[in-house]
């Protein structure tokens, strides 16, 4: 077994958060502690004054009857408020749970649920009644003014953090005392911030990043922490860190990719240093950055389960790419998750006392050995620079091959036109996984010059084989992209037939998926298919020919994807022989019905910026289809129709194409072989020419007409919007 071992560090052992963050050492009392602009105008607290604060809360805390382990909740804005209830709650023995304000109190009421809280801190304007005894933040009640005993530190636990959550459901980390104060320690042997210096965050202090490099640090430390505004303005914070004379800045990627954007800014006079952290930083918004700015952008990497793992040491900016080395008091593996042999790169196992020790009511985060599994795939650089390649699970499993999403990423932000990018494996029946990218890119560049870019520097598995242009890449606080939310889709005539097949193939591609239909138990049926999929099925009767019933069904929630798949095969025979009323019956399906959904979920898309109308044609509606005109001609003006929407819905975000799955034994075309001869020349020509079609090899087959449903659902067809397409095609 082969460790890496960073070397010692001055341990601080079982001492509490607070009192190791907050001692009032001499000439420290009247110092400038944070400087909070988070209402407007900049509230200055001295180290004094906010120690009184923390010792007023804690006296408070006690007096409602909190005592040592009590979870007391915290929910105020990124503000002077924050920092006062943390280490107020801590001075009260109690253990802090974060609140995010953005949340619903719906969250909030589940969180305190969920952790047992018996208090909480808490701005007014963000929670007016609060269903527990409730302290403000920085309202004085006189209860102290000098420092409240020290309380027990080591292995209480001190904070419980959400997890980012980005694979998964946020889970909330148990940490210690003793993993926050001896991480300080161990980051302050890389990276100092000199006493009396200033710094400023834009990230969430709740958040560890935030709360780790620069809040508690910098308290340690003696420096002063500027608190940006609540609503971040790119355009003035070059301006706010000019005027505080801030000396470090800790930022995420995104502000430093938006920083980096800016023409002609102004240039900070004291910035010396800056952070970017809570995410990986693309090397391309890194290298803007410092050409924008004359400055360095150093980064770290960490975990809410294991505090700063790795950072840039002072002085030594590390190669692009990676994240620095590894902290003093750290051991770190790089292991094959199958074997448990070392592997180059390997899983990252780390050890160290910054490791939380478990996830509350849930199972140890070390093994019996001392050892926390990150997920992440890293190894070191011969020059001892730890470099995170991938995480295991966001690995793409393309036929066999893995596809590290943050490899593509890199190649993709590296195109001039792309600020931004997400990469994700969507299911396919055949690959496994297909590499999907999300890009944030100006309209007029083309989506094959992205692949083509990708395709250029990448090995053929690693290519991206679908990709989506959208507005911005949703992120957490902190930057970390989210992954996108699975695709809303609906799919009429979902009852039965094509979409039925339609609409298990999306489930299983990890789609909601919505089915209309008029016949409510062959809709059930289709639901039943959903089940142990990715995805869902749910189900809505409604006619499509109806406008009420479909507007009613697609009230049920946002669309992102309409499959326009209802339709009828018509009256058979010569055109002036048929029943009038069933041949305009066709086109009240077939075409009508396809206008009433595109209706009725298009001006939701057009406000969202995004979405995609399939309508699904035939190989009758280009050429022709004697004896059954009245399909033939609803499918061509159905394919005319989704022509003219393509240049109706240019410059909304909104595509459509007309899709031609092809001759599939199902269906329409099902019903033609089961009925068979029935002794009506026209009605026997058309099955005759079905059965040489099926001899000759002309049917497809239906999993590979549902898989390239499935692509243009995700994307794959963006780039054809208004045209007719095969499954040949996509």
């Amino acid at each position: 077994m082969s460790v890496e071992q960073a070397g010692p560090f001055p341990d601080p052992g079982d001492v509490g958060l607070a009192e190791y963050v907050l001692p009032i050492r001499p000439g420290l009392g009247g110092r400038v502690a944070l400087v909070d602009h988070s209402r407007g105008g900049p509230r200055r607290w001295t180290y004094t004054a906010l120690a009184a604060g923390v010792a007023d809360l804690a006296a408070h805390l006690r007096d409602i009857g909190v005592t040592e382990d009590d979870v007391v909740a915290v929910l105020t804005e990124n503000s002077a408020e924050f920092v006062l209830a943390y280490h107020g709650v801590l001075a009260a023995g109690g253990v802090v749970l974060p609140l995010d304000p953005r949340d619903e109190q719906d969250r909030w009421s589940a969180d305190l649920a969920r952790c047992g809280a018996v208090a909480i801190v808490a701005e007014e304007s963000l929670w007016a009644a609060p269903p527990l005894p409730t302290v403000v933040p920085g309202e004085s009640t006189g209860r102290a003014t000098t420092p409240p005993e020290p309380v027990r530190g080591g292995d209480r636990a001190a904070v419980l953090m959400s997890s980012s959550g980005t694979l998964g459901v946020p889970k909330k980390v148990v940490v210690t005392h003793r993993n926050l104060a001896a991480g300080l320690a161990q980051i302050r042997q890389v990276h100092r911030i000199g006493d009396g210096e200033v710094v400023a965050c834009c990230g969430p202090l709740r958040h560890v990043y935030g709360m780790q490099m620069a809040m508690n640090a910098t308290l340690r430390a003696g420096g002063t922490l500027v608190i940006g505004p609540t609503r971040f303005d790119t355009a003035a914070f070059p301006a706010l860190l000019h005027d505080t004379g801030t000396a470090i800045a800790y930022l995420v990627p995104t502000v430093v990719g938006e920083l980096g954007a800016l023409t002609d800014p102004v240039v900070p006079r004291a910035l010396r240093l800056v952070v970017s952290g809570g995410a990986p930083l693309p090397t391309a918004a890194a290298t803007a950055f410092e050409a924008r700015f004359g400055l360095p952008v150093v980064q770290g990497f960490g975990m809410t389960e294991a505090g700063c793992v790795s950072f840039t040491p002072d002085g030594h900016p590390t190669p692009a790419g990676t994240v620095g080395v590894v902290l003093p008091g750290t051991e770190a593996r790089f292991v094959d998750p199958a074997t448990g042999r070392d592997a180059v790169p390997g899983e990252l196992w780390l050890r160290g006392p910054q490791i939380a020790p478990r996830y509350l009511d849930g199972p140890p985060l070390r093994d019996t050995d001392g050892w926390f599994r990150t997920g992440d795939l890293a190894r070191l650089d011969p020059d001892g620079h730890l470099r995170i390649v991938g995480r295991l699970k966001s690995l793409i499993k393309y036929k066999g091959y893995q596809v590290s999403p943050a490899e593509v990423e890199d190649v993709l932000l590296h195109h001039p036109r792309v600020t931004d990018a997400l990469v994700v494996g969507v299911p396919d029946p055949i690959a496994g996984e297909l590499p999907k990218a999300y890009v944030v890119v100006p309209d007029a560049v083309p989506l094959g010059e992205i692949t083509a870019h990708v395709a250029a520097k990448l090995a053929p598995q690693k290519r991206v084989r679908l990709v989506e242009r959208v507005r911005a890449i949703p992120r957490s606080a902190t930057g970390k992209p989210l992954r996108p939310p699975a695709q809303r889709v609906l799919v009429t005539g979902g009852g039965r037939g094509l979409g039925r097949d339609f609409a298990a193939a999306l489930a299983a591609a990890g789609a909601t998926v919505l089915v209309v239909g008029r016949d409510r138990a062959e809709l059930d049926r289709t639901v039943e298919l959903g089940a142990g999929l990715p995805g869902t099925i749910e189900c809505a009767a409604a006619d499509v020919t109806d406008p009420a019933t479909l507007t009613a069904a697609v009230a049920l929630g946002d669309v992102d994807v309409l499959v326009n798949n209802a339709g009828v095969p018509g009256p058979i025979g010569p055109t002036w022989t048929t029943d009038p009323g069933s041949w305009w019956r066709t086109f009240e399906v077939n075409l009508r019905g396809a206008d009433n959904a595109s209706r009725a979920v298009l001006p939701g898309m057009i406000a969202r910026g995004g979405g995609r109308v399939v309508n699904v044609v035939s190989r009758a509606g280009k050429l022709r289809w004697p004896h059954a005109s009245a399909y033939a001609v609803s499918k061509a003006a159905l394919i005319a129709l989704t022509a003219n929407l393509e240049g109706e819905l240019r410059g909304t975000g909104v595509t459509t194409v007309a899709f031609d799955p092809g001759l599939l034994d199902t269906g329409m075309t099902r019903a033609h072989l089961d009925r068979g001869h029935v002794g009506d020349p026209h009605a026997d020509g058309i099955l005759d020419f079905t059965l040489r079609a099926r001899d000759d090899g002309g049917f497809t087959p239906v999993p590979a007409a549902t898989a390239a449903l499935v692509r243009i659902a995700m994307g794959a067809a963006d780039h054809l919007s208004g045209r007719y397409v095969t499954a040949d095609e996509v």
